[in-house]
């Protein structure tokens, strides 16, 4: 049983570790399942980095060549990958004699840009990015003649596959190197030095009587095919063991539904104030947006304010800046809120603060109130030149769509981004010098060009003046702030893998002593405070992810005690535990918004996190495990935490006893319940024994059936 306990142990970081390895199979289906079919092909996140892809990639494209396919879709939503393996897949997708259709949902950034460009059309849905390119090099003045001459052969081979689907080969090339000069193509100006990255709308705008490089714009692949005369195709998965996308009713709202498991009886909070008819205020402070679980924290009270239909949602920021990609998340979040919201500077909104003001539907400033400098930084150092400038192109693309959809001026917010080298930049009565980025106080940024406010509408004392200005004035209003108990939450959420370590380790140390005591309680509440502050913290534990770990520990222990040997309870119990403990930790509304299919990235961009705390939760787990095998029964805390009732003094091998092999065959009688440990006497010595295959109750007849260096093994007899 001893053996089967430590198996057990040492199994789980396998299984964890598994969770995020799992192999991939070649193109689903039998034979010819794509005749006269739309293949659909998903190129996720990251998916370009795995060079497994590539395989199963390839294989697709030839079957739906050979099996004549109707066409390919490439639904694309990754910001880059591997550059050989990418530019190989380039010219696979050209080599075909079917119509190729790439499908940008989101973002095709550096390699992603590089696959759609090599399909036969290009289709983008209204907010999605493409280009930015580049090839990143840590001294690009320092490049070696080979790294020359590769990159020679690889805009060569750009060329070649952009020239056979007959696009323009110098708007894609502006997206691999940066231009030289400035560069016009129609109303999209490239400036020197900087990668051509395109909005949607900038991607389908006319240049020289034709497209400047995607040839519409569409929500989801059925208006793709439709615009292509296929909407009587079928389409099937290119993916191998791939679920049939969710079909979503377009008038319901994005993600919001909770998730199964997440019923309201999961772990209720308490009933919440409404929303409903109020005004909801969301402080940001000098270091919230450098905190990731305050992104996830806000975009849920934007969910609640969008659902329980609030007057308006108003952020009053004070902040020196934070995180440039989450914020990037957030400001498409706002963009799409349905409730009226505003920026109050109050008096600080620098960096990212700045980013997060230009999201909102209208900006008011404080008195003192400043705004601006959103340049890029790395806690690590000095960004790569060409690293720079490709974030420059996907930030700057980003923004432009969100100041025109908010009626900003697209180069002033650029001007608080990105620097002009050689240029003075001026905006009315401001002038930025060059080489320095934009930051206004609260005159300049209420001052007028053109008849119009520079950025802000207004400048206010109070958030109370901005109601009024706004037709609110009256209407209550609701400061939510996180409370102690969220707070707690977003710690256990970061450092759950502890939580896991310490709950093995206890649960362990349980097993080895008779009765319940410390160990059972401590594993009890560190899997406790697991699930319950990963579900205060947004994530999907609630009851019903709780009562499956306890099922499987159930079942774990069942395999242990009763049924020994049989393996399938203790392997189904494993599961249970495993699942329940990965999906505790995964975020509600990014698993709402995969379901329904309004999640930028793929599925393991979702459990990505989970499965990392999960598999370090294991490993330190096992590691304690270990530890408290070599040295738990020699502590002398854990002596004494020994229930003294049940086990009499007395030495477990007697300084006098006779060699291990003459006491096989000696009986005696159990002081303890064996579980399987536990200790039993033999002619006045009592010893440390382990029940061969079974539970023995204390007062049992028992006889030594085998003894070696580390145990004592016995069964039990019936007396005459």
């Amino acid at each position: 049983m001893k053996r089967l306990l430590r198996g057990v142990f040492f199994l789980l970081p396998v299984l964890g570790a598994a969770q995020g390895a799992e192999g991939t199979d070649g193109a689903g289906g039998g034979k010819g399942t794509f005749s006269g079919k739309v293949v659909e092909i998903v190129i996720g996140e990251r998916e370009l980095s795995d060079t497994r892809k590539f395989l199963e990639w390839a294989k697709i494209l030839k079957r739906a060549e050979e099996e004549m396919a109707r066409a390919v879709v490439l639904r694309i939503n990754t910001a880059g990958g591997n550059a050989t393996e990418t530019f190989e897949f380039m010219e696979q997708i050209a080599d075909l004699t079917i119509p190729t259709y790439a499908f940008v949902e989101g973002e095709a950034l550096s390699a992603g840009a590089l696959v759609a460009v090599s399909s036969t059309k290009i289709y983008l849905t209204p907010k999605s990015l493409i280009g930015g390119v580049g090839f990143v090099s840590s001294d690009e003045k320092e490049l070696t003649e080979d790294q020359h001459r590769y990159m020679s052969l690889s805009l060569a081979k750009v060329r070649s596959v952009v020239g056979r689907q007959g696009r323009n080969v110098e708007v894609v090339q502006r997206m691999v190197f940066p231009a030289e000069e400035e560069k016009t193509y129609g109303r999209v100006v490239v400036p020197k030095g900087t990668l051509l990255t395109l909005n949607a709308s900038e991607a389908v705008s006319e240049f020289n009587g034709a497209p400047l490089l995607a040839h519409g714009l569409v929500a989801n692949v059925s208006e793709l095919l439709e615009a292509e005369g296929h909407a009587d195709a079928e389409v099937v998965a290119g993916e191998a063991k791939k679920e049939e996308p969710e079909v979503v009713d377009p008038g319901k709202r994005r993600g919001v539904s909770r998730p199964e498991g997440q019923e309201e009886g999961s772990f209720r909070r308490g009933k919440e104030e409404s929303f409903e008819g109020q005004v909801v205020i969301l402080r940001v402070g000098a270091h919230d947006l450098m905190n990731k679980q305050s992104f996830k924290y806000w975009r849920r009270m934007m969910r609640r304010a969008e659902d329980e239909q609030a007057a308006a949602v108003v952020f009053d920021l004070d902040t020196p800046g934070g995180l440039a990609f989450d914020t990037k998340e957030l400001m498409t979040e706002l963009t799409r809120l349905k409730v009226p919201s505003f920026a109050y500077v109050n008096p600080h909104a620098y960096s990212a603060g700045a980013l997060v003001s230009v999201a909102a539907d209208r900006i008011y400033m404080n008195p003192d109130g400043q705004i601006g400098a959103a340049g890029l930084v790395s806690s690590a150092g000095e960004i790569d030149e060409m690293m720079r400038k490709k974030l420059h192109s996907v930030f700057d693309a980003h923004l432009r769509t969100v100041a025109k959809k908010k009626g900003y001026d697209p180069e002033l917010i650029r001007a608080m981004m990105i620097p002009d080298e050689k240029n003075d930049r001026v905006f009315g009565e401001v002038v930025v010098a060059k080489g320095t980025l934009l930051t206004l106080n609260a005159e300049e940024a209420t001052s007028l060009r053109n008849g119009k406010p520079l950025l802000a509408k207004k400048i206010v004392n109070s958030i109370e003046e901005i109601l009024a200005e706004e037709g609110l004035e009256g209407v209550p209003t609701i400061r939510v702030e996180p409370t102690g108990f969220e707070l707690f939450a977003w710690w256990v959420a970061r450092y759950s893998f502890l939580l896991i370590l310490a709950g093995m380790g206890a649960g362990y140390a349980e097993l080895k002593a008779p009765g319940f005591g410390v160990g059972g309680v401590i594993s009890l509440a560190a899997f406790g405070i697991y699930f319950f502050g990963n579900h205060l913290a947004g994530n999907l534990a609630g009851y019903g992810m709780a009562a499956l770990f306890v099922l499987g520990v159930l079942l774990i222990l069942i395999e242990i005690f009763l049924i020994p040997g049989t393996g399938f309870t203790g392997i189904a119990g494993l599961l249970c535990v495993l699942f329940a403990l990965l999906f505790g930790a995964v975020d509600f509304i990014d698993w709402g918004d995969w379901k329904v299919g309004e999640f930028s990235g793929n599925l393991l961009d979702i459990l990505r996190g989970p499965v990392l705390t999960l598999a370090w939760g294991l490993f330190g787990g096992s590691i304690l495990v270990l530890i408290l095998m070599r040295f738990l029964p020699d502590a002398p805390l854990f002596s004494a935490l020994v229930t003294k009732q049940e086990l009499a003094g007395g030495a477990s091998l007697p300084d006098d006893a006779a060699g291990h092999e003459d006491r096989v065959g000696w009986t005696g009688e159990t002081i303890t319940d064996l579980r399987p440990a536990g200790k039993a006497r033999f002619s006045g010595d009592e010893l440390d024994v382990v029940a061969d295959g079974q539970f023995i109750f204390k007062g049992a007849k028992v006889r030594i059936v085998e003894e070696n260096a580390l145990r004592v093994v016995v069964s039990e007899f019936e007396a005459i």
